[in-house]
C-alpha cells in the first residue's frame, strides 16, 4: 500500500500538479500538492490502483494485488473526499490538520 498526501479543493476531474521550485513557500492558499486525479494517473503509470481517498490522503495498492478487492471505477471522480481542511464544523473553524494557516 502507498499513501500519498493530495490537495482535496481540486475537484477530482481536474488534473494538477504544483510544479517543483526548490525554494518554494506555502503561503497558506491553495497552491500545494497535487490534485488527486493527477495522482490517480501517475498511479497508473506505476502499476497502482487508486482504492480511496479520505480529503487528505490517497490509497494505492499495487494493481496485481487489488483485483476486485476494492471499489470499481477505481478513478479519482468515483473515490473523491473533499477536503475539510477550510469547513467550518459548528461555527468552529476545522484546525485538525498541520498547516492550516490560522
Amino acid at each position: 500500500m502507498v499513501v500519498i498526501e493530495y490537495n482535496g479543493r481540486f475537484p477530482p476531474t481536474f488534473e494538477w500538479v504544483l510544479p517543483y521550485k526548490p525554494d518554494h513557500v506555502w503561503q497558506g492558499d491553495d497552491n500545494f500538492g497535487a490534485s488527486l486525479k493527477a495522482l490517480e494517473l501517475l498511479g497508473n503509470e506505476l502499476g497502482y490502483q487508486l482504492v480511496g481517498s479520505n480529503g487528505v490522503n490517497a490509497f494505492f495498492v499495487r494493481k496485481d494485488l487489488a483485483k476486485g478487492l476494492f471499489v470499481e471505477p477505481a478513478t479519482a471522480e468515483n473515490l473523491y473526499a473533499k477536503s475539510l481542511v477550510y469547513t467550518r464544523i459548528v461555527g468552529h473553524i476545522n484546525k485538525t490538520y498541520i498547516g492550516y494557516p490560522h
